[in-house]
């Protein structure tokens, strides 16, 4: 599937064989894909746990609440820090400085949470920073922990049930185109990935210009 990722000293193909030859033990093959997600979210959800599951190899039980656990429990991760080391980074000059940016910025969390939750959910590149927005702007724990569930509960729907459907044909026809044009299924599969994230950038674009135009719509008096 993959020659060699890592990223913090994590080979992401072993944590594929661990989750592969795992199966006789469902408990240890959610963790194995859990941990995963924390450093391989996109990957593993969209191209790694879909398949394994139309091959039978990865029940769908498990791969619901391990990609759910695994991404909900990394919201936190990023969240909680960032918003905890906030109490110190306030008292800094430049932040007091900037006061009345940051209060902005914090109010359109508050006003459009639920939302940005949901769409940096399926934008790669841009939940990062979201996420350590929302914990340096003190957003509220309680509905930022009910949407980050929620959205993380969707993604996780889309990709037990839905993907491995999908995956599943495709998979099976670039077998077969494999064996004469290699080359080909290789431009297709990148091409693929390229018009993915670039629809997503647009569509991001587009959802927080009209976020942003509406949070700053004067109020009536």
């Amino acid at each position: 599937m993959m020659t060699y990722v890592a990223f913090a000293g994590i080979d992401l193909n072993t944590l594929i064989e661990a989750i592969r030859t795992s199966g006789d033990f469902p408990w240890l093959q959610g963790w194995f894909t859990a941990v995963a997600t924390f450093f391989f979210e996109n990957v593993v959800c969209w191209t790694i746990v879909p398949p394994l599951i139309s091959e039978g190899i990865l029940h769908w039980m498990t791969s619901l609440q391990s990609t759910f656990w695994g991404v909900f429990i990394g919201d936190l991760l990023m969240y909680l820090p960032v918003r905890f080391a906030m109490q110190f980074v306030a008292r800094l000059r430049w932040v007091r400085k900037h006061q009345a940016q940051i209060e902005l910025c914090s109010h359109f969390f508050d006003r459009h949470l639920g939302k940005t939750m949901f769409v940096i959910r399926f934008t790669p590149g841009i939940r990062t920073p979201a996420l350590l927005a929302a914990g340096m702007l003190r957003v509220n724990f309680g509905a930022y922990t009910l949407y980050s569930a929620l959205s993380c509960l969707f993604q996780s729907l889309i990709v037990t049930f839905f993907m491995p459907k999908l995956y599943a044909p495709a998979i099976a026809w670039l077998k077969g185109l494999w064996a004469q044009h290699p080359n080909l299924v290789i431009a297709i599969i990148v091409g693929f990935f390229l018009l993915f994230c670039v629809a997503q950038w647009y569509i991001a674009k587009a959802v927080m210009r009209h976020l942003t135009a509406k949070n700053s719509e004067p109020t009536a008096e």
